[in-house]
C-alpha cells in the first residue's frame, strides 16, 4: 500500500446569499445579516467508512467575536429548522463548525472530532456569506499493533502508553488470553497545539520471561494524521532479541517521512517487574514413584546398557506454580551430534541457534521431541498451579539410538504475575 493516505474528513459547506458587490468600506454600525439558507453539512469519512454521510443534526455552529467571545451557538439542525438568517452587529467575526458542542478531549478513545474556523465580516444592512467550508479532524488519530514475532516473544500481560500533551496519556492494554497476546485495537485521538507536537510512546510488559520497559518520541505530530505505531521484533549488536517502536504507516493531507527520528531508551530491566521467583519450584516426586538415587536435576544417569523393554528407573518431576502458569519453554542442548540432528529436524532453531520449545503452543513437528522425552504439554498448562512430569518413557527413546552423551533441557516457567524461574535438567547416558 502507498505509504500516503488520503484522509478526507469534510464536514461543512455553508452555502450562503452574498452581497458580492461592495463599493466603500464595511459600515461599522447597525445590523447586518448572516444567512444559511441553501446550508449543506455532510461528512466525507474515507478512513473510516469510504463513503460520504449526512452529518448529524447536532453540529455546533459557534460564532465569536473580533476578542474571541462566544456571541452566539446553534446547531445544524436549529439552522435547518430556522429561517436560515442570523442577525449580528457589525463588525468582524470568527464562525467555528465542529462536530461536538465542547472542544476536542485532550486525549479520549474513539472520540473523532472534526472542525474548521473562518474569518468573516459582517456589513450594516448587509448579507453576507462565507462560502464553503471543509472539516477536517482536529486531532492526531494514534492505533497500537504489534508484529507476530514480536507477540511471539510476549510472555505476560504488557501495555503501550501513549502521550501527546503531558499529563494525558492513553493506554492500549495487551493481556494473554488463553496464552495468546491480544492487543487493543482501539483508535485514541490526541488533541495537538497548532504547529506540530511529539508523540512520546512507552511499553511496559513482560518479554521473553522479563519484565521490561522502552520508551521512544517521535516529533513531527500535527491535526489530521493517523499515527500507526508497530512494535516490531529485532536484535541487538550481540545478537540478542528485543524490540523496536516505529511508525508503521501514517495517513496525513501531505506525504510524510516514514522514518521520522526518535529519541529512544535502551530496553531494559523494568524497575516495577514482580519481584523474585513467585514461588515457582521444581521438585522429584518421590511421593508417586520416582527412583530415590536421582537427587540431582543436572546429574540424571542413565545406564548405557539397552533394557530393551519398559524403563528399570523411574524418573518423575513435579512442578509447582503459585500464581498459574502462563508461559513454559524447554530450550535443549546436547554433546550428541545425533541426538541434536533429530531436535532440528523437530524445532526451528531461534536468531541465536537455539532450540526452544514453547510447551503450551508446540507444533506438529514438535511431536517427535515429546516421543523422545515426554514433557507435558499443550494449551490446557496454562493457568494450571501443579503439573506433573513422567519422564521415565524417556530412557526408552535414549537406548534405542546412540544418544550417548550430556542432554540438557532448560526449563523455563513463568506465571501470570511474570515471574519467571528457570531450572536445567540434564540426562546423562553414559
Amino acid at each position: 500500500m502507498n505509504m500516503k493516505k488520503t484522509l478526507l474528513i469534510a464536514t461543512a459547506v455553508l452555502a450562503m446569499f452574498v452581497s458580492c458587490k461592495k463599493s466603500g468600506p464595511i459600515v461599522s454600525k447597525g445590523e447586518g445579516f448572516l444567512s444559511f439558507e441553501g446550508l449543506v453539512l455532510s461528512k466525507d469519512d474515507m478512513v473510516e467508512t469510504k463513503a460520504v454521510s449526512a452529518a448529524s443534526g447536532n453540529y455546533s455552529i459557534i460564532v465569536l467575536d473580533a476578542d474571541e467571545n462566544e456571541v452566539t451557538r446553534t446547531n445544524y439542525a436549529a439552522v435547518k429548522a430556522a429561517d436560515n438568517k442570523l442577525s449580528l452587529p457589525a463588525g468582524d467575526y470568527t464562525l467555528v463548525a465542529r462536530s461536538t458542542e465542547d472542544e476536542a478531549p485532550m486525549a479520549a478513545f474513539e472520540q473523532p472530532v472534526y472542525g474548521v474556523s473562518k474569518s468573516f465580516s459582517i456589513a450594516a444592512g448587509e448579507v453576507t456569506s462565507i462560502g464553503s467550508l471543509t472539516c477536517t479532524l482536529v486531532q492526531v488519530k494514534v492505533t497500537v499493533d504489534y508484529s507476530d514475532e514480536f507477540k511471539a516473544m510476549v510472555t505476560g500481560d504488557c501495555k503501550a502508553s501513549v502521550e501527546v500533551t503531558s499529563g494525558y496519556p492513553l493506554e492500549y492494554d495487551m493481556p494473554l488470553v488463553g496464552g495468546i497476546p491480544s492487543p487493543d485495537k482501539s483508535a485514541g485521538y490526541f488533541a495537538v497545539k497548532e504547529g506540530t507536537s511529539t508523540m512520546v510512546v512507552t511499553f511496559s510488559g513482560n518479554v521473553e520471561g522479563k519484565s521490561v520497559k522502552q520508551t521512544k518520541a517521535f516529533t513531527g505530530i500535527a491535526a489530521k494524521q493517523w499515527r500507526q505505531v508497530k512494535f516490531v521484533k529485532k536484535y541487538d549488536a550481540q545478537g540478542n532479541a528485543t524490540f523496536e517502536i516505529v511508525i508503521n504507516d501514517m495517513v496525513d493531507d501531505e506525504t510524510l517521512n516514514n522514518m521520522i527520528a526518535g529519541n529512544e531508551n535502551i530496553i531494559g530491566d523494568d524497575p516495577d517487574r514482580p519481584a523474585g521467583d513467585g514461588g515457582i519450584l521444581m521438585e522429584f516426586d518421590y511421593e508417586n514413584g520416582c527412583d530415590p538415587e536421582f537427587t540431582d536435576f543436572t546429574n540424571l544417569v542413565f545406564p548405557s546398557c539397552d533394557p530393551k523393554g519398559a524403563p528399570t528407573i523411574s524418573l518423575k518431576l513435579k512442578a509447582t506454580v503459585p500464581n498459574g502458569i502462563k508461559k513454559f519453554t524447554v530450550k535443549i542442548e546436547s554433546t550428541n551430534d545425533v541426538f541434536i540432528s533429530a531436535v532440528a529436524a523437530a524445532v526451528v532453531p531461534n536468531s541465536k541457534g537455539e532450540y526452544v520449545l514453547d510447551l503450551i503452543n508446540p507444533t506438529e513437528d514438535n511431536e517427535i521431541i515429546f516421543q523422545v522425552v515426554p514433557f507435558p504439554h499443550g494449551s490446557d498448562l496454562a493457568g494450571l498451579t501443579n503439573v506433573a512430569f513422567d519422564l521415565s518413557n524417556a530412557q526408552v527413546a535414549l537406548y534405542s539410538v546412540p544418544y550417548v552423551g550430556d542432554h540438557n533441557f532448560e526449563m523455563t516457567i513463568t506465571d501470570m504475575k511474570g515471574c519467571s524461574k528457570t531450572i536445567p535438567v540434564v540426562m546423562i547416558v553414559r
